[in-house]
């Protein structure tokens, strides 16, 4: 599992791989990340996200709307109000007296500016100079999300809406339940497992990829496949092997495994909770085609699941 990859697939899940190229056309993936499952009275629907404002991705195929339409409930990975939105941003910081330059050294922090000041130079150019300021109060991991997203921060800066902020927004906005099958701590405090240490080397094999050009998977090219709806792809970009493999599999463990276990569970309470509701559940892909991914999850727990095809 290549950590870049990692960190730009799983952070997908978690915070990233967003672009707009406003020149593009808009077309609908092609065979979009969707399941269905029921048990008992019980419906739910699983769709696969990628994190993004893209015009692409945000216009759901009609089988996607469908499912949306619906659902009682719309549940996100975690509550996507106002105030969750807040605390996340808040949960992206070092406490005010850590820097991130003295955790990573000076070299490393160097590497990780010089490429966000890049990406951001053609199309944000007014914002490169901040970049270094801003950095430095980042967690190591929220570093990390930035190289997955490098192609995208500009869009990301101008407060551009990603797929699931919108699902969240139009299901509030119909009146649906809505909520998180992880509170914002939950998700901030994954990394929490890993040593300073080990987050340095995880930034560090991001930059390395980076910096060999042709060697790393893009957040483009993810997004791309997420378009196609290629499952085995997507799945394929946690599969590759890793400089550091004892890092790479607790990466995938903390980070993906036990996080889909937990969401399952969720899924499950819900469904105790409220046995003729029909749900909507919308998680980043990974989710979906990783290893113990949720449909297998939810299946080993009596749902009847599959996934919808074009």
């Amino acid at each position: 599992m290549r950590q870049t990859t990692a960190a730009g697939g799983v952070l997908t899940v978690i915070l990233a791989l967003m672009l707009v190229w406003p020149a593009r056309p808009v077309a609908q993936a092609s065979a979009p990340l969707l399941w269905m499952g029921e048990q008992g009275t019980h419906r739910v629907a699983l769709f696969g996200t990628i994190h993004v404002p893209d015009a692409r991705v945000l216009a759901l195929p009609p089988a996607v709307q469908s499912a949306f339409d619906r659902a009682d409930r719309v549940v996100t990975e975690i509550p996507l109000g106002a105030d969750a939105q807040a605390q996340m941003a808040t949960a992206l910081l070092l406490p005010p007296d850590q820097r991130l330059r003295a955790i990573i050294g000076d070299a490393r922090f160097a590497r990780l500016e010089g490429r966000v000041r890049e990406a951001l130079a053609p199309r944000a150019p007014e914002i490169a100079p901040l970049v270094g300021g801003m950095l430095d109060r980042l967690t190591p991991w929220a570093a990390m999300a930035q190289l997955a997203t490098l192609e995208y921060l500009p869009d990301l800066l101008a407060g551009r809406t990603a797929l699931d902020a919108a699902l969240y927004a139009d299901a509030v906005k119909a009146g649906k339940k809505v909520g998180g099958l992880e509170t914002v701590a939950e998700q901030a405090g994954t990394f929490d497992a890993f040593t300073p240490d080990e987050q340095a080397r995880l930034l560090d094999e991001a930059l390395r990829e980076l910096e060999a050009p042709g060697s790393a998977v893009t957040g483009a090219q993810l997004v791309e496949w997420y378009l196609a709806g290629d499952a085995a792809k997507l799945a394929s970009a946690l599969a590759e092997p890793a400089g550091d493999a004892a890092l790479a599999r607790k990466f995938e463990t903390e980070v993906l495994v036990k996080r889909n276990h937990r969401m399952a569970s969720r899924v499950d309470d819900l469904r105790r909770g409220a046995p003729a509701e029909t749900l909507f559940v919308a998680v980043g892909a990974m989710h979906l085609v990783g290893p113990e991914n949720l449909p297998q999850l939810l299946q080993a727990r009596g749902y009847a699941i599959s996934r919808v095809q074009p």
